[in-house]
Formats: C-alpha cells, structure tokens, sequence
C-alpha cells in the first residue's frame, strides 16, 4: 500500500496467505508504474489484487488461501478473488466510490467456488487505506471523478486526507500512520 503511494500509483497492496499462514504471493498497484517486476504494470488492470492472484496456477483450486488487501475490492479484483478460487478475502478500509463487496451479481461460477468476506477491519489504522487513496486523487486528479465524490459525500476524510505527506516526500509509513490516527 505505502510502496504503491509513495510511487504515485493508487495505494493498494495484497498479499494471498496460505493454509499455514506463510505468504505465497504480493501484488501493488502498478497502474501509473511501468517498472513492473513480474507484475502487471502501466493498465487499468494492474491492480493489488490482480497482481497477487495472477501468480496462482490455474491448476488447482485455493479454498484454504485468503487474499488480504488494504482496500474493498473492485468488481474487478472480486470476481477475479473467485476465478482464481480462493477461499477468503480480508479488507482493511472501505472504498464507497470502487468498491464492489455486496454489490456483485453472483454467476454460477461465483455460487459454485464461493469467497468469504471480511472486512472492513474495525481499526483506527484500517482506515489509512482510504485516506491514502483520497489523498492519491486529491494529489494526481483533484478535479477529478474519485476526488469530486469524497467531497462532496465525505469532506471530513477529504480533510483528513489532505495532511497526509505527498508521494515521494520522504516521509515513511509509520509518519503517515501517526498522522491518519491523531485527531
């Protein structure tokens, strides 16, 4: 998430756990990047979630895998959470602009390998995501659509959102943590 921010590119990470806990795949958000190490880069496809779950074989299913990402999947990112056959899907931060949880029309594929979800996590730091990404289009597209939507819907996170440092400030993680959780 921070590494997708820092870069200019839409702040969201996922990491895909397996059954025993250790992680089997990364992915950020490389929509804006080109430098794509592996990674889907430089489309409106490369998202997180797309970037972990491409690294799954298509020749087994994952039941017993979860897909953790920083921020509520987009239909995109959900129904690919299904076709990759994973079991779980964890989110830290709701997106009320992109996000697709409860509003994706289920297909028989999606009834047949069913995703459980949890999310969004009730935490003070589960809601850095979403500061992080309105801060990311205050920054990159202030006129635009996703910046246009939180202030009119949410001008409190938009305030929030804007003392939050910039890409490639300098500034590390854990400034922009302790920034999101004071009031």
């Amino acid at each position: 998430m921070w590494d997708a921010y820092d870069a200019g590119t839409i702040p969201v990470g996922a990491v895909i756990i397996d059954g025993a806990g250790n992680v089997v795949s990364r992915g950020r958000n490389r929509i804006f990047n080109t430098a794509a190490d592996g990674q889907l880069a430089a489309t409106r496809l490369a998202h997180a979630e797309m970037n972990a779950l491409v690294r799954l074989r298509a020749s087994r299913t994952y039941q017993d895998h979860a897909l953790y990402t920083a921020l509520e999947p987009c239909h995109l990112c959900l129904s690919a959470a299904v076709t990759a056959r994973v079991g779980t899907l964890h989110y830290a931060a709701a997106d009320p602009y992109g996000g697709a949880v409860g509003k994706l029309i289920p297909s028989r594929d999606h009834e047949a390998h069913p995703l459980s979800v949890d999310g969004p996590l009730a935490t003070e730091a589960g809601r850095l995501p979403e500061l992080l990404l309105v801060a990311h289009f205050l920054w990159r597209r202030p006129d635009g659509d996703v910046a246009k939507f939180y202030r009119e819907r949410f001008p409190q996170v938009v305030e929030e959102a804007r003392r939050l440092p910039l890409p490639n400030s300098g500034a590390t993680l854990g400034d922009a943590l302790s920034l999101a959780t004071s009031r």
